[in-house]
């Protein structure tokens, strides 16, 4: 495949992105009320995943970018070399082609960790948890 190529195919997905999927959600996405209604449950991670981030970090994703998919060792190895705090600045600015905050603007910081933890590989999470502990306690 040529640069070209996968210029002009990537430029396809973002336009996709960009005119099909806010038109389907248009009637009921109202960040604001879920997010609200979810605060402090005890699936809140899984819920704000299944609502912002399932498109591109499925297992089989809708929109295949790249972005690292949910439970794959395979996709979070590099990425876990790397404490919590570098993959919520990542998700916080937006990487590559995931937008700021993964599209969740109206998530508070809490609710972009608990999502970020939800899509780690199960064996990773207990370690993560307990370094973001570490980290908020020394704040």
């Amino acid at each position: 495949m040529t640069d070209l190529y996968r210029l002009n195919k990537f430029l396809f997905k973002v336009l996709f992105l960009l005119v099909f999927l806010p038109v389907c959600n248009a009637t009921s996405h109202h960040p604001q009320e879920f997010l609200k209604a979810i605060q402090g449950s005890q699936n809140e991670g899984e819920q704000i995943y299944q609502h912002f981030c399932t498109n591109c970090h499925a297992k089989k994703p809708i929109i295949p970018l790249g972005a690292p998919r949910i439970g794959m060792t395979s996709d979070w190895s590099a990425r876990l070399k790397q404490d919590i705090a570098v993959l919520y600045k990542n998700s916080d600015e937006g990487l590559n082609a995931m937008p700021p905050r993964g599209g969740c603007f109206e998530c508070t910081d809490l609710q972009l960790v608990l999502a970020i933890v939800y899509l780690l590989p199960e064996n990773e999470k207990k370690d993560i948890l307990i370094n973001l502990k570490a980290h908020l306690k020394s704040k």
